[in-house]
């Protein structure tokens, strides 16, 4: 009978192997379940989903399994509300009513939406802010998100997940551009982005202002075409009455508060003008 990677007691035990051959050529992961070799950061969560069948992986290792942030350094898992259970440090559990679940490659996790929330309860500020931002374009749908921060008002974190969903940013090409436009959004200004104006498409507009914004990343717009082809464009907008603000994608990254702060103020004195 073969014997997988990672294995319970039982399913050694069935193969034909005495304990002392499990103790011997085995690494024991959690009470009960074995690994052939030094687990690796899959074979433990494999092994957590063996010893408690009514776990579901959760959290940051919900994240990892959907692709969306790298692999963490411990595993997160749901498990009944009702367990009293003494776990490795590599191990957090968290005890909580289960809800729905997905599958991904063969292991019970978090849905989609639950996984979001919860990673945005635990992540820092510019982690969470990336990953809704992310999440929220790609695959996850805000209205189910905004249905479970409903169904619980009050539970741990829920507050400040459902700011950050408030003010995500979304439709943004490049990162220097999702943080300045979650930062636009902060201060209530909500500009178009990577909208047709004329003959271009420019990464931030307003209309009523007839301003536009564009954040220029050093890597790209150095060469000496693409400079060119930017002074040409940028003449073409200002010949159309249009102000246009050009920012390096440095400095937003280095201060995107001052930068959205110089635009809000732009933008509302140019409105005023146009009225």
């Amino acid at each position: 009978m073969p014997v997988n990677r990672v294995s319970t007691l039982a399913q050694l035990i069935g193969a034909g192997m005495s304990a002392t051959t499990i103790r011997r050529r085995f690494h024991r992961v959690l009470p009960g379940v074995f690994c052939q070799e030094e687990p690796a950061w899959f074979d433990r969560c494999l092994a957590v989903t063996l010893w408690r069948p009514d776990a579901l992986l959760s959290h940051t290792s919900a994240a990892r399994l959907y692709g969306w942030i790298g692999e963490p350094s411990g595993v997160h898992a749901l498990v009944d509300e009702s367990a009293r259970l003494r776990t490795p440090e590599w191990l957090t559990v968290r005890r909580r009513r289960q809800g729905a679940c997905d599958e991904v490659l063969g292991l019970p996790v978090t849905t989609r939406e639950q996984t979001l929330i919860d990673c945005a309860t635990v992540l820092g500020d510019a982690a969470a802010e990336r990953l809704v931002d992310d999440a929220l374009v790609h695959e996850v749908d805000e209205n189910r998100v905004r249905a479970l921060l409903d169904a619980e008002p009050g539970r741990r974190g829920h507050v400040r997940v459902r700011r950050l969903v408030d003010t995500a940013a979304r439709g943004f090409a490049s990162e220097p551009e999702r943080v300045l436009g979650r930062e636009l959004i902060r201060r209530h200004l909500r500009m178009q982005t990577n909208v047709r104006v004329g003959a271009f498409v420019v990464d931030f507009y307003d209309e009523l202002a007839n301003l536009v914004v564009e954040v220029d990343g050093y890597a790209f717009h150095s060469a000496p075409e693409v400079f060119r082809h930017d002074r040409r464009r940028q003449n073409v907008l200002v010949l159309d009455d249009l102000r246009v603000l050009r920012y390096a994608a440095f400095d937003v990254l280095k201060d995107p508060g001052a930068v959205a702060d110089q635009i809000v103020a732009e933008v509302r004195r140019r409105r005023h003008a146009r009225r």
